[in-house]
This record gives C-alpha cells, sequence and structure tokens, in this order.
C-alpha cells in the first residue's frame, strides 16, 4: 500500500454517512437555538492567546498542556487556535460594543475547538461544540434557562436517561475560605496523589477535585464541600437555581466535587453525563468574573457547551435519525449521446422543481445504471429510450414493482410529484 500523507492525530475527515448526520444534527441545533431567541455568532478560528491566558487560567490543562500554538507573531503577539468558545464570545461581546446592547445578550455558536490532547473515544483534537452564552443578567433564572433549552432538546429526541450534575463553587471570597479547608484534607494525601495533583495543591487547590484519574478519586469522595461555604450572596443564588429547575421538572443530582477545569467559573457549574456511555457530552455554568478579566466592567454572565460528536455518538447508539441532505429517489438513465443531452435537460427541469436526481452520465450502460439505481435505493428511473427521445417523451419506470408508463416531458414533473 502506499504511504500517503496522513491526517494530523486525533483529527479525521467527515464524508459520507457521518458527514451527513453531524450536519443533520447541526441544522436541527441552528433551528432548536434560535427558536429561544438565541443569536448566532461566528468568532474566529484563530485568537490572540491572551484570550484565553487571563480567562481560563495558567495552570489549567488547555493553557499548559493543549493549546496549538502557531509559529508566525504578528506585532509581537501569539495566536493559538481557540480551545473552547466562551472566552471567544465573551472577548467580541466586548470588542462590538454588545453591552451597549439590551441585556441580557443571547448568543449561540456551532464552531470547531482545538486541543493538544491524547485521543481516545469521545475524546479528539478537533471537535465541534454547540455553546450557548446568556451575557449581563445575574439571575440564577438564567442559569436554568441555559439548561432547558439542553434539556428540552434532549427530551425531543427521547435521551432523557442523563444526569445532570450541579453545584456551586461561590464567588472568590467563598473559594479563597474553602481552600484553606482542602489544602488541609489533602495535605494527609500528598504522596498517594498523582503528579498533576502534587503540583495542583500548591498552585490551584481546587483543581484538585477536577482530577480524572482513578487513583485520585477516592480523597475527592471524601474531601469537604463548598457547598458549606457559601456566602448570604451565592447561597441564595444556588437555592433559587434549584428551585427553578425543579419548576421545569430538570432532574439533577448535587455533586460537591464538581468544578469544572477553568478558572473563570463562579458560582453555578453542572455537568452533562450519560452513564450508559460512562461519558460527560457537555457542561457549563456562570462566569461573572470573566469579561473583568478581559478589561471590561464587572459583568455577570452564563454560559454552556455540548460536543456534537459524543452527542451524535450517543443518538446514534439509539438509532435517532439525523440526515440532513434529502437522498434522490429519481434516476436518470440514458444510452445515446442524443439521449445524454436530453436528460442534462430533464436534470435541470427536475432541480427547478427541487426534486432531488441521481444520475450516472459517464455511464451508457443501461443494465449497469439500472443496478446503480437499484443499490442507491432508488423509487424510480427515468429512461431515456431512443424512441422516447425523438417523441420527447420519457419511460417512468417504478424499481420497486417494476411497472413502467411513458410521459411526455411537460407531464414528468407533475406525475413524479404525485407519486413521491
Amino acid at each position: 500500500m502506499k504511504n500517503y500523507i496522513q491526517t494530523p492525530r486525533g483529527m479525521s475527515d467527515l464524508f459520507g454517512e457521518q458527514a451527513d448526520y453531524l450536519l443533520g444534527l447541526q441544522d436541527m441545533l441552528m433551528k432548536w437555538t434560535s427558536g429561544f431567541n438565541f443569536e448566532f455568532i461566528r468568532t474566529p478560528v484563530v485568537e490572540n492567546e491572551k484570550v484565553f491566558i487571563s480567562t481560563l487560567g495558567e495552570d489549567s490543562d488547555v493553557i499548559e498542556k493543549e493549546m496549538y500554538e502557531l509559529k508566525k507573531r504578528e506585532g509581537g503577539e501569539k495566536y493559538v487556535l481557540r480551545p473552547e468558545g466562551t472566552a471567544s464570545v465573551t472577548r467580541a461581546y466586548l470588542e462590538n460594543g454588545m453591552h451597549s446592547w439590551p441585556q441580557p445578550v443571547k448568543l449561540f455558536y456551532i464552531a470547531p475547538m482545538y486541543r493538544y490532547e491524547r485521543p481516545q473515544a469521545g475524546r479528539y483534537r478537533e471537535h465541534v461544540q454547540w455553546g450557548m452564552e446568556m451575557i449581563g443578567s445575574k439571575d440564577p433564572i438564567c442559569d436554568a434557562q441555559i439548561i432547558q433549552v439542553i434539556d428540552l432538546f434532549l427530551k425531543k429526541l427521547k435521551l432523557s436517561e442523563y444526569v445532570l450534575k450541579v453545584n456551586s463553587i461561590g464567588c472568590s471570597e467563598d473559594r479563597k475560605a474553602y481552600k484553606k479547608e482542602l489544602t488541609k484534607y489533602y495535605r494527609k494525601h500528598l504522596k498517594n496523589m498523582c503528579e498533576d495533583c502534587t503540583r495542583r495543591y500548591k498552585t490551584n487547590p481546587l483543581r484538585l477535585l477536577d482530577c480524572k484519574k482513578t487513583s485520585c478519586a477516592p480523597f475527592k469522595e471524601e474531601a469537604p464541600a463548598i457547598v458549606n461555604h457559601l456566602c448570604k450572596d451565592c447561597e441564595p443564588h444556588f437555592r433559587k437555581f434549584l428551585e427553578y429547575l425543579d419548576d421545569l421538572e430538570v432532574n439533577y443530582e448535587l455533586d460537591t466535587s464538581l468544578v469544572r477545569g477553568f478558572d473563570y467559573y463562579t458560582k453555578t457549574v453542572f455537568e452533562i453525563v450519560f452513564p450508559e456511555k460512562a461519558m460527560s457530552v457537555g457542561g457549563g455554568g456562570r462566569y461573572d468574573g470573566l469579561i473583568k478579566a478581559l478589561g471590561g466592567k464587572d459583568t455577570p454572565a452564563v454560559g454552556a457547551a455540548v460536543g456534537l460528536e459524543r452527542l451524535a455518538e450517543v443518538m446514534q447508539m439509539h438509532k435517532i435519525p439525523a440526515a440532513y441532505f434529502k437522498k434522490p429517489a429519481v434516476f436518470l438513465v440514458q444510452f445515446s449521446e442524443e439521449g445524454r443531452r436530453e436528460a442534462m435537460k430533464i436534470l435541470s427541469l427536475l432541480r427547478k422543481h427541487n426534486i432531488p436526481v441521481s444520475e450516472a452520465f459517464s455511464k451508457t450502460n443501461l443494465s449497469s445504471q439500472l443496478e446503480l439505481a437499484n443499490k442507491i435505493g432508488i423509487k424510480f428511473a427515468i429512461i431515456m429510450g431512443y424512441k422516447e427521445v425523438g417523441q420527447k417523451r420519457v419511460i417512468l419506470k417504478d424499481m420497486q414493482t417494476g411497472e413502467q408508463e411513458t410521459l411526455p416531458y411537460d407531464q414528468l414533473v407533475e406525475e413524479l410529484k404525485k407519486k413521491l
């Protein structure tokens, strides 16, 4: 086998049925999200690295290990491939003066993200995220609204067997007091923790709860809970948020070890998990300090993101359709030069009336074309016979029953619309 140039590790070509499925899912999500009055936004794939370093946390896995950096600098600035969408959207919110719009500003995106991490099932270096952001309100009903959009979409697909894990990590003052108790607890386990956790213990103890390694899992279970350290503002915010989820009949599970992986999160955090796949498909939370970190004024905000490849995997497991392309039900068959010329005219006529058509104009053998039509599941074949072409007529053959009839060109469209 010839040694062709390969795709980068952790990335893949998208075509055929998989492309059709993901495009269909994207189309569903575009219509669904805009129906909740979210406005679509597209940000550049390439961003200044400061957008992420100043918001995600310098000791986060993304900043430390997973960002794709561009070799070429511009004006002394370093640029990277976007690893996540929230920081990019808030940068756009500031740059484009959206603070002057009616608040909260509701934005959504469906876009590729890039992370240099170890490829494994459900985890790719290039992946697409469906994300929503509500910027400009501190009301906990916005937290519940974001979850409502996702919950109703999953229920519409009959994917209600998921677990919504929720927690509150409070404000900066809450976390300051909590970190002292957390480090005191973890001190006695230091020698048994992984290398990353040993480092995080010194740099950012809260990240100890975000460790995914099984060797550190038992320590998380016994760790003190941050919800017991919430201030007089954060505690009622979280309580009200849970009440809204109850009102919406959204099932949730309190997970006191849930902190998410980025420094910008405050108060509410949540994650959507499908136990049958032992996989998180998405999550989010509140990030009231992010816009200030990017140079703006204190602006409350909340958001969420769902991985499309992971969601598609769950949907396909449950045999939920999501086709984008309408497959042709008609095949044009020709076997002479004059028939080919007439067939091209018929093709134009059918497409003008939005009838999808398949053909094999490079073939002239009748049986090979009909065999191909059968293979791709065509319902009707339009045959340009020698005699019929001279009379401006076609043979319309039902590929399932074998029945056929002869029609003039000007009756073909009407007859097909009846049958299709």
